[in-house]
């Protein structure tokens, strides 16, 4: 960010009360833009994770620009995508609580929704208190490596949906292989092997089904960091990528094929004020664990601390920037933007965000689907 866009940021926050959320909306239109105009000249299918973000304003900005769709990780999500009218929804998460299967098929009933499962038992308790009326389409979670959730073999895949396709209510769809644990490999060469070992991997779940009698119309994966190997190379059919909008310090490491970072900008900063300077060398910020995601490397950009300023946890309500030697560091009052730990975590502990427009006014975009 150039010293223009900081102090243009700094004057539309002044009233704005810390610690809070803050998005350049000029750099989240560029990072949404980039992306759909990848898988378009890809010609791939985006369908990008609402858990990223959770707001109704930019699922919608996604839309306007190619989406085909909006991913959700969890029902509140879904709900919130649903009554907004988002179309095209899918569910990346299998369900078994019953209460979260009910919610799903009130969502259902609204709008057509996809469900990824990995177990037959999921298929059976959907299909128990789905009405005859209601369809949803459904989509196997393959284990591509992250041992979450997913299928293990191919066996299982052509099981399910075999289940899927006795009852008419359903509709199989296709398959999901979201490798998460290859998304955050730093080293280049590393990360694209590593990727070309998922796509071969689901390369055989297709291959079992189309020899059961089945097609994968859709393979929904693929993230922020290796959306450029996935774009290229089959057997995608749709990139999931939820971080692209917004950045953060671990996607910060990441490099790209000619050595340098991905091909998006940090867009989501934490405002926040300096509380306490008494101590040489470092001053206390009102932004700790309460407003911070803990599970991410430390903020990698600092606007309005001397360079080679670095941040340190110190509790709730407490953050140290600490300075270089012969650095002179803010006063007391004084404003810092920061870059975020973990954006799709940091963003759940908000309710609202504040967005810079172009114009310099700043909108409050309600934080929806909060876990």
């Amino acid at each position: 960010m150039n010293n223009t866009n900081s102090d243009q940021l700094f004057r539309a926050l002044r009233n704005v009360s810390t610690p809070a959320l803050v998005i350049d909306e000029e750099i989240l239109d560029r990072n949404i833009a980039a992306m759909a105009d990848f898988a378009r000249r890809a010609n791939r299918s985006l369908r990008p994770h609402a858990k990223t973000h959770k707001s109704v304003e930019i699922a919608r900005k996604q839309i306007e620009t190619g989406a085909i769709g909006i991913c959700c990780a969890t029902l509140p999500e879904l709900r919130a995508m649903a009554d907004a009218r988002i179309n095209g929804l899918l569910l990346t998460a299998p369900v078994q609580d019953p209460t979260k299967t009910d919610a799903l098929i009130g969502v259902a009933k609204k709008t057509p929704v996809t469900v990824a499962v990995d177990h037959p038992i999921q298929i059976v308790a959907l299909t128990a208190k789905l009405p005859p009326e209601v369809s949803i389409s459904v989509i196997v979670d393959v284990d591509v490596g992250q041992k979450r959730t997913g299928v293990c073999g191919v066996r299982d895949t052509i099981a399910i949906a075999k289940l899927v396709a006795e009852d008419k209510r359903l509709r199989f769809s296709g398959l999901q292989g979201y490798a998460g644990h290859v998304q955050h490999i730093p080293e280049f060469t590393e990360r694209a092997r590593e990727a070309v070992r998922v796509s071969a991997l689901l390369g055989e779940h297709i291959a079992g089904l189309r020899e059961a009698g089945f097609e994968a119309e859709i393979v929904s994966g693929s993230g922020t960091g290796t959306h450029d190997f996935d774009l290229e190379h089959q057997p995608f059919t749709e990139i999931q990528a939820g971080s692209y909008v917004f950045m953060d310090a671990d996607y910060a490491r990441i490099l790209s094929r000619s050595g340098k970072g991905l091909p998006f900008e940090c867009s989501l900063f934490m405002l926040t004020t300096v509380t306490s300077a008494n101590r040489p060398g470092q001053v206390t910020i009102d932004a700790g664990t309460k407003s911070l995601a803990v599970n991410g490397p430390a903020p990698h950009l600092l606007i309005g601390a001397p360079d080679g300023s670095r941040y340190e946890f110190a509790g709730d309500e407490h953050g140290l920037l600490l300075f270089p030697e012969g650095s002179k560091p803010p006063e007391l009052g004084d404003r810092i933007l920061m870059s975020v730990t973990h954006c799709d975590p940091t963003v759940n502990l908000f309710s609202v965000q504040h967005a810079v427009t172009k114009s310099g006014d700043v909108q409050k975009w309600p934080v929806v689907g909060r876990n």
